[in-house]
């Protein structure tokens, strides 16, 4: 059962709608069928977003509300046929318009022309928690950049599915932050360190497919490969528990499968 619910409508009445962001013009088209250049193999375009404009080909609806809402995608909940369908859009904003700014126009334009509405929640979730091991943690403090510079993400996997990353600068939260995006599930930092660390951990393909974790019952994760980043981070003191956290989450009430006229 959700802990909290707080309701946000999206559809804003007559006289908000007149002060939401919104782009100037925009063009909603059903996509046309896209883009194998093999049959094993299939490119998509690129979603591009300027300083004051969006040019999104071949994207699903479940990829512009995460990109309007700045969710990742398990903190989603929506039918599934928001992956399905396939649009071509383009919309030019005001003169004068930041890159910031976008996200706040694309809820306008979902809310405008999809009708979406939404509400936020708070459910218990299947997710990683991120702690330190018995041991005690083996980090390496960060000597890179200056102190107000951000951290920095790399990764290069090899053809064998045997892949490395070069973190650097990195709080705990923002290092669990890039490792759900790399295993697709949720892993929160519950390490209470407050450091900027560098660190080289391995990881597999299994990882990226989500098919490396088998789960014991005192909630330590073997992986299916020597190289998975739950064996990895291991060796930096740190270790990745299953657990049920707490978690906001976007959930769709209402959207629409085909959009108003241009």
């Amino acid at each position: 059962m959700p802990r909290r619910l707080i309701l946000f409508p999206l559809l804003l009445s007559s006289a908000l709608a007149q002060t939401a962001p919104s782009f100037e013009v925009a063009s909603i088209k059903p996509a046309a069928p896209c883009c194998a250049i093999s049959p094993e193999h299939v490119e998509y375009p690129i979603p591009k977003a300027g300083e004051d404009r969006i040019d999104f080909r071949y994207v699903t609806l479940r990829y512009c509300i995460l990109f309007a809402f700045g969710v990742e995608d398990y903190r989603l909940s929506g039918p599934p046929w928001l992956a399905d369908a396939h649009f071509d859009i383009e919309a030019k904003a005001p003169e004068g318009t930041r890159h910031a700014q976008l996200p706040d126009m694309m809820q306008t334009l979902l809310a405008g022309r999809f009708g979406l509405r939404i509400h936020r929640e708070v459910k218990d979730v299947s997710a990683f928690a991120m702690v330190i091991n018995s041991g005690g943690p083996k980090l390496k403090e960060s000597t890179v950049g200056k102190d107000d510079s951000g951290p920095t993400f790399s990764q290069t996997i090899s053809y064998t599915g045997a892949g490395k990353m070069e973190v650097r600068r990195a709080s705990m939260a923002e290092f669990a932050g890039f490792l759900s995006g790399l295993i697709h599930r949720p892993v929160v930092d519950m390490t209470g360190l407050t450091g900027r660390y560098d660190l080289d951990p391995a990881f597999s393909n299994e990882d990226t497919r989500g098919t490396a974790i088998v789960t014991f019952d005192d909630g330590q994760q073997s992986p299916a490969s020597a190289t998975s980043i739950f064996t990895s981070i291991r060796d930096f003191g740190l270790r990745l528990q299953s657990r049920r956290l707490p978690l906001e989450v976007i959930v769709v009430d209402r959207v629409e499968k085909t959009p108003t006229g241009n």
